[in-house]
């Protein structure tokens, strides 16, 4: 089974907790199975970049990406990545660590600007240009790059950094890049592991949690409304994946013990399909 598994941010900060991460990671590793590991670090860069007194701006969720912010990034993601990389290595997993752009196997262009309306209580206040400054979009991938490291033995584990043909580096989405590597490789599942115990329908109210939802369920919750603002992207997000062919979808929380290997089981988080 081909699976890619997507950790945020919220769940490496503590050593404990990415390390019970990794050996769950370990197991599932030992199952034969053909695993990537795409993480994440924005909630490490803007403390570094509170830190260092650099301005932290976002619209619709993605953060604007100036020159310091990207050296930023460059640190703080590499960090994470080393430190991931060593504690799967203690568990027992022949990692390697990359960044998206290595080996050519992801190439990006620039993000363009987008046209905002500004609004307030009186109504439209007229249009804002957003430029995101060094974000990238995903341009192609090279799935090849990757099943060379599985025929090696190797389990790639790979930072949101990616580059153009001219060399430029970008930030890029996680969730873009775990969803759009499944794709490419068509995998059986894409697991987003973060501090979201799943898809909720009411977030104070922990019995809404839903554990199954298929496609069709989940765009009638989109068009009535039935979803709160955080589970929207992620919903809009696993739908794209599973119309391009792959097969699951599952949102769990890195909090608990044991999430990954009972989410591949379905007795943990919400698991979408087709």
């Amino acid at each position: 089974m081909i699976l890619v598994v997507k950790l945020g941010g919220s769940v490496l900060g503590k050593a404990e907790l990415r390390q019970h991460l990794c050996r769950q990671l370990a197991e599932v590793a030992q199952d034969q199975h053909e695993l990537v590991v795409v993480h994440g670090g924005g909630q490490q860069l803007t403390d570094l970049s509170q830190r260092l007194g650099d301005p932290i701006v976002q619209h619709q969720g993605r953060r604007v990406t100036d020159e310091a912010t990207l050296e930023s990034a460059k640190m703080v993601f590499s960090a994470i990545n080393r430190d991931l990389i060593s504690e799967l290595l203690a568990a027992g997993v022949f990692a390697v660590g990359i960044a998206s752009y290595d080996g050519g196997l992801i190439t990006c262009r620039r993000r363009p600007p987008i046209s905002l309306t500004r609004t307030n209580a009186s109504g439209p206040q007229g249009v804002e240009r957003i430029d995101f400054g060094l974000v990238g979009e995903i341009e192609s991938i090279d799935p090849s790059v990757l099943e060379r490291f599985w025929e090696s033995g190797f389990t790639p584990v790979i930072s949101c950094l990616g580059a153009d043909r001219d060399g430029q580096i970008f930030n890029i989405n996680a969730d873009t890049l775990a969803a759009e590597l499944a794709v490419a490789l068509q995998a059986n599942r894409l697991v987003s592991i973060s501090d979201v115990n799943g898809i909720y329908l009411d977030v104070d109210n922990p019995s809404s949690c839903l554990e199954q939802l298929t496609a069709g369920e989940a765009r009638q919750l989109l068009q009535e409304g039935r979803l709160t603002n955080g589970m929207v992207p992620k919903v809009q997000t696993a739908l794209g994946v599973l119309e391009k062919g792959v097969s699951a979808v599952q949102i769990v929380s890195g909090l608990t013990r044991n999430t990954l290997v009972d989410a591949l089981d379905e007795k943990a988080g919400t698991t979408l399909t087709p």
